[in-house]
């Protein structure tokens, strides 16, 4: 279903147009569906994504010439009927494939368009918490019952590790509302709307992931036939929640660093599970028997730095790490911080460019200060346990070669 906007006024259109062009074409840049070789079956797939990226989905068809394209386009007018710009803009694409002589296919089966559900209507809503420092995040869908009251689908959903839990129950609005101020209150846990389309595939693809990895849990196990209960059909992929445009993020990417500043994520680290790798390297430097310079024990430490900002954030990682920062700019945006909002968005857009996290500052603090605070625990650690050993290690040789070189040059 071709997703709706709100309506505009004839003479804001041009201007709405190409604001809206630009935002969508942004997500399909996200998405990796580039403007020179994009398929049908790419863009058809990114049609639901949100009003903007169906305007650019529409735009791009005019320029594939096929019958297929033609026939997306005449769907797109079909079922884009509360959208007038959108409307215009297939068939306007329509117009430019007919002047080269491409119809759509005469055979192709209308589609008999259905009630979209709208957020905050009768058909189901959705909430989303902020993601905590472990990648956890909280994931509601409410549905209406029959017979009154709501069914309540609330999942945990980890990234990278997928869905860790699931629970349906039957509850009244009332409830609801009490339950949300009592997280707030409580925890200082924050749940904003968001299209529960969104919520639903990424419960969905949550489970998918940690049915993959072999750590499904027993509420988990259950989720399939606890989304029976809301929805007969399946769940389909809703490609990105971001509402902030990317568009300037070669400005915004420079100070991507100082998103640390907000709340949020002021303890948001890497885990000691995700670096464990990468602290193994160091710890065979440190306790190897040849002895070190500090120059060179720094330059081998900056190359496991730069390993782990290669590999964290490239294949899978960069999928999570965007479906991360795609939220938090949601998030941000949605509280009032458009500044925040829109560095988020430029780590999500370069992210989705380069496949690693070298260069990025957002990234290279994310690994830093994460090393960092190993370190310091590293310490604290050592320090205790040499408080009652007389064993000799690398680190005291070295102290000790310091101090005798410190002795020679005061002669």
């Amino acid at each position: 279903m071709v997703p709706a906007a709100a309506p505009v006024g004839i003479g804001d259109m041009a201007d709405e147009r190409e604001s809206r062009l630009r935002r969508g074409s942004d997500v399909l840049k996200r998405l990796g569906i580039s403007a020179e070789d994009a398929s049908i079956e790419q863009l058809e797939g990114a049609l639901d994504s949100d009003p903007e990226t169906a305007l650019a989905v529409a735009e791009r068809c005019g320029a594939l010439r096929s019958v297929e394209s033609a026939t997306l386009l005449a769907r797109i007018e079909r079922e884009g009927r509360q959208d007038k710009l959108l409307r215009r803009e297939a068939r306007r694409s329509l117009y430019r494939l007919k002047q080269k002589g491409i119809e759509p296919n005469p055979q192709a089966a209308p589609e008999v368009p259905g009630p979209r559900p709208a957020l905050g209507g009768p058909d189901a809503e959705g909430l989303l918490s902020f993601g905590d420092a472990a990648g956890d995040r909280l994931v509601w869908i409410l549905k209406p019952r029959p017979g009154g009251g709501l069914l309540h689908l609330s999942t945990v959903v980890n990234e990278p590790a997928g869905l860790k839990e699931a629970v349906l129950a039957e509850v009244r609005r009332k409830s609801i509302r009490g339950l949300r101020e009592e997280l707030r209150a409580r925890h200082g846990l924050r749940l904003i709307e968001v299209d529960w389309r969104y919520c639903d595939w990424i419960s969905a693809e949550g489970y998918e992931r940690a049915r993959q990895r072999g750590a499904v849990s027993e509420s988990v196990a259950r989720y399939p036939q606890l989304r029976l209960q809301l929805f007969a059909f399946a769940s389909k992929p809703f490609a990105t929640v971001l509402r902030p445009s990317a568009a300037d993020a070669g400005a915004q990417l420079p100070s991507s660093a100082s998103l640390y500043e907000e709340p949020e994520l002021q303890h948001w680290i890497l885990g000691e599970e995700m670096l464990g790798p990468y602290l193994a390297r160091y710890r065979e430097i440190r306790n190897s028997p040849i002895v070190l310079d500090r120059p060179a024990q720094l330059a081998r430490l900056e190359e496991i730095v730069q390993d782990a900002l290669g590999e964290l954030f490239a294949g899978e990682g960069a999928a999570s790490w965007r479906r991360r920062l795609d939220e938090t700019a949601f998030f941000f945006d949605a509280t009032g911080r458009p500044a925040a909002a829109q560095r988020a968005a430029a780590v999500v857009a370069e992210l989705g460019l380069r496949n690693t996290g070298r260069g990025i500052p957002f990234c290279e603090e994310l690994v830093r200060r994460s090393f960092g605070i190993f370190f310091a625990r590293e310490a604290e650690r050592e320090r205790e346990e040499k408080a009652g050993s007389v064993l000799v290690t690398p680190d005291d040789i070295r102290a000790e070669q310091a101090r005798a070189r410190g002795r020679t040059r005061g002669r």
